[in-house]
């Protein structure tokens, strides 16, 4: 299939255009459409400038949700180790977890792991 110029398809009827991009639609999956769908509507959003003043609504929401925040400080005291804050859950009120720590092996245990492996798919291991 050969790239096709923009004017090329500017001169194409607008039911060959949807049937030829309603083609490529079907054969996409599913996850690159969610994104496609995502960023269309991302753009439609209108663009608010940084320096622009902050509606009151958001204000309210804001103060809202930092309120939820000193909450919970008040409540669990001071973050301990291990433990993490995650956020604000649909609830309203956050919730803390702690991390799961990346195992540590050293290299004679991988090198146990690599022989024990090995032996495994040759059958010769001892019970």
């Amino acid at each position: 299939m050969k790239l096709m110029t923009l004017k090329q398809y500017m001169n194409m009827s607008k039911p060959a255009l949807i049937r030829k991009i309603m083609k490529t639609l079907k054969g996409m999956p599913k996850k690159k459409l969610a994104i496609a769908c995502y960023n269309i509507s991302k753009s439609k959003l209108p663009n608010i400038p940084s320096d622009a003043p902050i509606p009151p609504i958001y204000i309210k929401a804001a103060s809202i949700a930092e309120h939820r925040r000193q909450v919970l400080k008040e409540r669990w005291g001071k973050q301990q180790k291990g433990i993490r804050y995650t956020g604000i859950g649909k609830s309203g009120y956050g919730y803390w977890t702690t991390r799961k720590k990346k195992r540590k092996f050293s290299k004679k245990q991988l090198a146990a792991q690599r022989l024990f492996a090995k032996r495994a798919r040759a059958g010769t291991l001892r019970r």
